[in-house]
């Protein structure tokens, strides 16, 4: 299993103003990487202060990249502009990520097509336009961050879950064609980190699974993360009960258990509890008619 070096490497991660690529900046920011950062236009200043923030804490040099990666042709501006203004770089890291809570029907369409376009086809586009000078130089990795969501079935974040599954399809797949050439593809699958993900209109605060796993923090995983990418993880989920719950358990259980299960945690718990209010008023009315 290959070991990774970053001193002094090219680190491009895309989401870092905040959450998870912000934290993971700070940790390859203490090992000596030279870092590209990503964001939202509207987060241009927020992601300069925390570039400041680096630069004076770890002395290392930072460059910041404010694009829509939504808009129309925004992954083929991040790559004109980090190629340009940083160079090639060693390791992308593709973190930037949305969801859509609610019942597949009823939620908006464009935010669940939001949901797969950012999720799976701008990583995908990214590694498309990345990967040919890493394995032209015959060094590099990218990073997926992917989630526990790739395994098993999401109900009410449906799109999200998919779009997961088929970036962790996806990492294995090029990583299976990239054998031998010097460059790689690990994904990161976390369970849930308290991130601004999580505080996207409609996601409940009080989904039963928390009460199993609770939220850990971007700083407990890119602690973890930064770790295994040292290390050469293909696929790292943290924590051994997240690996048995999310991994060895989804696997030998039968679908239909898998498929109740998830529906029942990946609700609301007041959600929950209204809707079955409600059914009871239904059949209520049923009977006295």
């Amino acid at each position: 299993m290959k070991r990774f070096d970053f001193s002094g490497k090219r680190v491009l991660i895309t989401g870092a103003s905040a959450g998870i690529g912000r934290a993971l900046s700070a940790q390859f920011a203490r090992r000596g990487a030279i870092l590209a950062l990503g964001s939202l236009p509207s987060e241009a200043g927020e992601l300069e202060s925390w570039a400041r923030e680096l630069r004076r804490t770890h002395g290392t040099e930072v460059h910041t990249f404010p694009v829509d990666l939504l808009e129309e042709g925004g992954p083929e501006r991040l790559h004109h502009e980090v190629s340009l203004r940083f160079g090639k770089v060693y390791a992308l890291v593709n973190n930037a990520g949305t969801v859509a809570y609610g019942e597949f029907h009823e939620t908006d369409w464009g935010r669940q097509e939001a949901t797969l376009r950012l999720n799976l086809l701008v990583p995908m586009r990214l590694m498309h336009l990345f990967l040919g000078d890493m394995v032209r130089s015959g060094e590099g990795v990218v990073f997926n961050v992917s989630s526990v969501s790739a395994l098993q079935p999401t109900p009410f974040q449906a799109v999200y879950g998919a779009s997961k599954a088929g970036l962790q399809s996806l990492s294995q797949a090029v990583r299976a064609e990239l054998a031998g050439s010097g460059v790689t593809v690990c994904t990161l699958n976390p369970p849930y980190i308290d991130t601004r993900l999580l505080r996207t209109p409609g996601y409940p605060e009080d989904l039963r699974f928390f009460k199993i796993s609770g939220k850990k923090s971007p700083e407990w995983l890119a602690e973890r993360a930064i770790r295994a990418f040292e290390e050469g993880r293909m696929m790292f989920i943290p924590g051994l009960a997240n690996r048995i719950i999310h991994d060895l358990l989804v696997r030998v259980s039968p679908r239909g258990v898998v498929d109740a299960v998830s529906r029942f945690f990946l609700q609301g718990a007041s959600r929950a509890a209204a809707k079955k209010r409600a059914g009871r008023g239904r059949g209520t009315e049923g009977t006295n008619r």
